[in-house]
């Protein structure tokens, strides 16, 4: 942890709990926003990460292709570019672990697609996505002070509940 950063944990027990945004097309074709599962060493899962977090100066922007692998060779990890028009607009991955809890390991927007109601329309079609890959009783999540400051809200508004605010005393 960064020093001041604030970690949030969140949890979703019931896919009932799922409270949907609005949906979002592409505002150039008016085509669906799509969720593409990549391999598990796609290429796109570092790039889009690195996008992502670059803003938030997220710990992967210092990996080495070590540690991308070390990353990447998680069994129960498993990702999706989210596409507008065919680009990578964001990034969905989620650790789906057999014991029934899944964690959303990985979501964000690239910073060119943030605004405009994308986030929560993704987020939603992620956790539906999430509740139906495994036998799960449990979504969780984290999110820091450091993310995007839409993050948070984004959460709550979906219906996930904080159980576990973390502050770095140092």
């Amino acid at each position: 942890m960064r020093t001041g950063e604030v970690l949030t944990y969140l949890e979703m027990l019931s896919p009932d709990d799922l409270v949907p945004a609005r949906s979002v097309k592409s505002p150039l074709t008016g085509d669906e926003i799509t969720l593409v599962e990549q391999d598990r060493f796609s290429p796109n899962i570092r790039s889009v990460t690195l996008r992502i977090g670059e803003p938030h100066d997220w710990p992967s922007q210092g990996w080495d292709d070590d540690r991308w692998r070390q990353y990447l060779d998680r069994p129960n990890l498993r990702h999706w570019i989210a596409k507008v028009d065919g680009v990578a607009a964001g990034l969905v991955s989620l650790d789906v672990d057999p014991g029934g809890n899944t964690e959303f390991d990985t979501f964000g927007l690239v910073p060119e697609h943030i605004g405009g109601g994308l986030g929560g329309h993704v987020l939603t079609m992620a956790v539906r996505l999430a509740w139906t890959l495994h036998p799960t009783n449990r979504l969780w999540l984290h999110t820091s002070s450091h993310d995007h400051p839409a993050a948070l809200p984004n959460y709550l508004r979906r219906g996930f509940i904080v159980y576990n605010p973390t502050v770095d005393q140092e």
